[in-house]
């Protein structure tokens, strides 16, 4: 029954109309999403030493095209990106 009514649940979020507030939210995820995405894999696939101005511009770089990801398609970006958003932000 859980499962079921969850699927459910879920089905009617995907087809419903998108809102400005997941729009926003897409934004964000993406934004913060993106940043660790590029920042942490600049560091790992790139040569090293790597000055942390060049980590910024490229982390700053996939933000944006995640932020505009997140505003064009949100609910894929949320679903997808949202682990990435929420890394570093615990105590």
């Amino acid at each position: 029954m859980l499962f079921q009514r969850r699927n459910r649940t879920f089905r009617e979020w995907w087809r419903a109309p998108i809102t400005s507030r997941e729009r926003s939210s897409g934004v964000l995820i993406g934004g913060l999403g993106g940043f660790w995405i590029g920042a942490l894999g600049r560091i790992a696939l790139g040569t090293t030493p790597v000055s942390l101005g060049e980590v910024a511009v490229l982390g700053l770089a996939v933000a944006t095209c995640c932020a505009v990801a997140g505003f064009t398609f949100p609910k894929l970006v949320t679903i997808i990106l949202f682990p990435f958003s929420t890394f570093g932000g615990s105590n």
